[in-house]
């Protein structure tokens, strides 16, 4: 992707957090940014590391000979080889924590020896774009470590204090955008990662929406839905009212901007167990007598303390273990175990 010398200026300016979709901020964000730090030229990029070198995720440019900068920035980045760090001053992939969101400008990324001048390839890319000895003020937009953009402006003359207050000011709503741009570029990879990490949990899992709607649930939360959806609306409804020891469910609040409020609701059962008992049932076509015996295994009773529990006799247990281990493919107890308490 690339823009250069982007002209249009949105008038959304106070919804390019809240509003997914559209252009990237960048394109007309950056002649605004130029026109606030009464800069030559405003730029945005990502990096992103190859198997050989570098490249960009994306590259925008406004200002004086931006068409230039974009064309001769790219061509460079292309020929630096693989290193930990990009340009020699920051790894994009874990940013030092002294740089992330901090506005700094070409004094402070010169220290701790401004009189050093910036080392190569840093200097070598600033003198391809005719910008040696300019001043450049700018912010590397983070998500924890990772660099979620490179934003600044360039110009000859240095920057004052009244600039650096300005782009302080915008840090927080850009990353808020370039942070969601991220998360909707691949939304297949959204979608998987929750699924993923519904089902990682120990126990069911509802996504609540509106009205006590399950708009998402892992699977331990389907077969419970399945056998008392009533049952399990009533309880998360307690929890909300009364608290997760009345109720049975930890509630969390999901806030995401312009969306009503949703709950993540997962049971708050001790181990789970019963969860999954439930789960292999269904998967394994199990009868409830083999269900429960399931469930006493996994509790770790012994085959005469399961008879005792089941009013049965101990060749009764041995022959649900039997089909308990031909449904699951398991060959001893503690391999029943494991394909139970397996990650779904």
């Amino acid at each position: 992707m690339m823009a250069a010398d982007v002209a249009h200026r949105g008038p959304a300016r106070r919804a390019f957090v809240r509003t997914p979709g559209g252009p990237p901020a960048a394109t007309w964000f950056l002649p605004e940014l130029r026109e606030l730090l009464r800069a030559q030229f405003a730029g945005a990029y990502r990096p992103a590391a190859t198997e050989s070198g570098w490249s960009l995720d994306f590259m925008y440019g406004v200002g004086e000979r931006a068409t230039d900068h974009v064309r001769v920035f790219r061509q460079f980045v292309a020929r630096l080889p693989r290193s930990e760090a990009f340009l020699t001053l920051s790894n994009p992939h874990a940013v030092d924590v002294e740089q992330r969101n901090r506005v700094m400008s070409m004094q402070d990324v010169a220290r701790p020896d401004p009189r050093a001048g910036i080392p190569e390839p840093a200097s070598g890319l600033f003198r391809a774009l005719g910008i040696l000895g300019h001043d450049q003020l700018r912010v590397l937009v983070c998500d924890g470590p990772r660099q979620l953009a490179w934003v600044g402006a360039t110009r000859e003359e240095p920057f004052t204090e009244r600039e650096t207050t300005l782009l302080r000011r915008l840090r927080a709503p850009l990353r808020a955008r370039l942070r969601l741009e991220r998360e909707l570029a691949n939304p297949r990879l959204l979608a998987a990662t929750l699924d993923a990490a519904l089902e990682a949990l120990p126990a069911a899992a509802f996504v609540i929406g509106p009205g006590h709607t399950v708009e998402i649930a892992n699977r331990a939360g389907l077969v419970l839905l399945e056998n008392s959806k009533t049952t399990v609306l009533n309880s998360i409804r307690e929890s909300e009212e009364k608290g997760p020891e009345a109720g049975g469910f930890s509630l969390t609040r999901i806030g995401a901007p312009g969306c009503p409020a949703y709950r993540l609701a997962v049971r708050t059962a001790r181990d789970g167990i019963a969860e999954r008992v439930l789960v292999a049932q269904t998967d394994w076509r199990l009868s409830v007598r083999q269900a429960r015996v399931l469930e006493l295994v996994a509790s770790g009773a012994s085959n005469k303390e399961i008879a005792t529990t089941l009013a049965c006799s101990e060749a009764t247990v041995e022959n649900h273990l039997t089909e308990l281990f031909r449904r699951s493919g398991a060959r001893s107890r503690a391999g029943l175990v494991g394909r139970l308490l397996a990650p779904y």
